[in-house]
């Protein structure tokens, strides 16, 4: 949640989320939903919800689109199970990519000798290596994994 300069790195004490709209045959837009920090779960999903209804009706003023700090692709909503978006919009350095969530063979630790079914989401991060390493941006995809995974630990935190 950052910005590259030459010279400095500017790291942002608020987070705007940038949330990749596609727009059928016109494209996509990436809307902004300001100050996500400051929200609750609910408010940032009634707030996604309002930008992407006005994006697709055309009723987005410039301020919805600028200033983004951080953006979201969910292409798993065009039944895509596996994508890296590399496009980062400036003056951004990271993007989440989130793919279809669907039901999938896999091994869990409590049946380690027979697969079980499961319903499985891929996630990618693409990011700026000049801000950030491989290793703690790995760890905010952990992060993001157990918060899906278990959105309980949100409350405790």
């Amino acid at each position: 949640n950052s910005r590259w300069f030459d010279d400095h790195l500017e790291i942002f004490h608020h987070i705007n989320l940038g949330i990749g709209t596609a727009l059928g045959d016109q494209g996509l837009i990436v809307p902004v939903l300001k100050q996500v920090q400051d929200m609750d779960l609910m408010a940032i999903a009634a707030g996604l919800a309002d930008l992407t209804a006005r994006a697709r009706d055309n009723r987005l003023k410039p301020e919805d689109v600028r200033d983004g700090t951080f953006t979201l692709s969910n292409h798993g909503v065009s039944g895509s199970l596996i994508a890296t978006p590399i496009i980062i919009s400036q003056p951004q350095s990271a993007i989440l990519g989130v793919g279809k969530i669907a039901p999938k063979w896999v091994f869990r630790a409590e049946s380690p000798d027979k697969p079980v079914l499961r319903q499985m989401m891929t996630l990618s991060l693409v990011f700026d290596h000049r801000i950030i390493d491989g290793a703690p941006a790995a760890k905010f995809l952990q992060y993001v994994k157990q918060v899906v995974e278990e959105p309980y630990l949100l409350l405790a935190a």
